[in-house]
């Protein structure tokens, strides 16, 4: 039996590196999905991150599927699994926010392969709001600007760029991670790189709109290196060069940070079987 749970419930942090209880029952494996991607560093992070979350639940079987692109596949990783002698199945999306993939695309894939495997399954939450996740985006905003001349925030435009999804709830979702993020600056634009609006062009075109604006941080809401990242680093190139009275400073993905395995074995911990 599949399950879906409802996103945005929030995680308890544990310090990195430090195994909690995770009260799995033996027979229960989990499952980190990657989105998948053709960049290898991209690839390698996403490995990077489920090794970590296998070190942080020891005992517990730990497999990883990429949903398309490279292997192994979700298929593949849940008859690993079965192999292992799991029963029961976590899916932990390594996703940022609940959209096509962690509504359709992953709940589809896994419930042929768990069919195929005779295994139940049951969905971990997307990262969302995960408070994890939330301090390392705005430490990673902080990082961007250390050692760089003093810019009062009131100068100083915060574009938060998210990959983008057809979702109605996407601009909501973006938002309310944004906000949870606290960030100092009076003014600060969202947009996406696909199917959303504002788009990214959009969105570097509103934070110099009226002037006023010495500094632009543009923080691309990624977790891992691909080519929705390298479509938001020629943006800002183009914003240097169009603008150069403007300062323009781009923050680093999330990338394969402890704080963001911790983020996935909370929501994995946290998931329960129905019926």
């Amino acid at each position: 039996m599949f399950s879906f749970l409802r996103p945005w419930s929030a995680g308890k942090v544990s310090r990195p590196g430090v195994p909690r209880g995770h009260g799995m029952p033996g027979h229960r494996g989990v499952m980190v999905v990657g989105h998948g991607t053709a960049d290898p560093v991209g690839a390698d992070e996403t490995r990077q991150v489920a090794e970590r979350v296998g070190g942080l639940m020891p005992g517990v079987a730990v497999e990883l599927g990429f949903l398309e692109v490279i292997g192994p596949t979700i298929g593949d990783a849940v008859a690993a699994l079965a192999a292992r002698g799991c029963s029961e199945v976590v899916v932990a999306p390594l996703l940022l926010f609940a959209a096509g993939h962690a509504r359709q695309d992953v709940p589809e894939a896994v419930r042929e392969a768990a069919a195929a495997a005779g295994v139940r399954a049951a969905q971990a939450e997307p990262l969302g709001c995960h408070e994890a996740v939330v301090r390392l985006a705005a430490a990673r905003r902080r990082e961007a600007v250390v050692g760089l001349r003093p810019v009062p925030d009131a100068e100083t435009v915060l574009v938060v760029i998210g990959r983008g999804s057809s979702d109605p709830t996407a601009r909501e979702q973006l938002s309310a991670f944004v906000r949870a993020t606290r960030p100092t600056q009076s003014r600060v634009e969202l947009g996406f790189v696909a199917a959303a609006r504002p788009s990214l062009d959009e969105a570097l075109a509103a934070a110099v709109r009226g002037g006023g604006a010495r500094r632009v941080v543009v923080q691309p809401h990624l977790l891992f290196r691909g080519h929705v990242e390298e479509q938001v680093t020629a943006a800002v190139a183009r914003g240097r060069q169009e603008h150069p009275e403007v300062e323009w400073v781009q923050a680093a993905r999330l990338g394969a940070d402890p704080l963001v395995a911790q983020a996935v074995v909370d929501r994995a911990a946290a998931t329960s079987f129905v019926g």
